[in-house]
């Protein structure tokens, strides 16, 4: 009985066209992407990989920000929400925060008098995270 049953397995994928090495590449191909996945999630869990993205998104945002415009209210809040998707603890006082928006208001090709009154009202006075805005918004040019 049993080897019936497997004689109808064969004929039936070799009648539908379906071939072992064909699904057996097809889940080498899907075992491999899988892997390389997983690969991919480890590395953008370290710290310095989960700070370069979250820089990065800080950096596209503020871009998107300054050309469409916008409440500047919310514009921080999203900035606080962008660090907590990275698991960024205090966006506040972290100086990758600072170099994400000097890259943004970089690429949006503000001017020093805009780039001035972003620094300020961040910054708030803080003479490290101006200067991490002022030297990522010069890596821009």
């Amino acid at each position: 009985m049993k080897i019936l049953l497997i004689l109808l397995a064969v004929v039936l994928l070799a009648s539908s066209g379906c071939s072992f090495s064909a699904s057996s590449a097809a889940s080498s191909d899907s075992s491999a992407a899988s892997s390389e996945s997983s690969a991919n999630s480890s590395a953008s869990s370290s710290p310095a990989s989960k700070e370069t993205t979250y820089r990065d998104d800080v950096r596209d945002y503020t871009e998107a920000y300054v050309k469409s415009g916008g409440q500047f209210d919310a514009y921080q809040k999203r900035l606080g929400e962008l660090a907590k998707q990275h698991d960024i603890t205090n966006w506040e006082d972290s100086m990758v925060t600072y170099e994400g928006i000097g890259q943004g208001l970089g690429r949006a090709k503000v001017g020093t008098t805009q780039l001035d009154t972003y620094k300020q009202n961040l910054a708030k006075g803080n003479p490290q995270k101006m200067a991490a805005m002022q030297k990522a918004y010069d890596s821009q040019k």
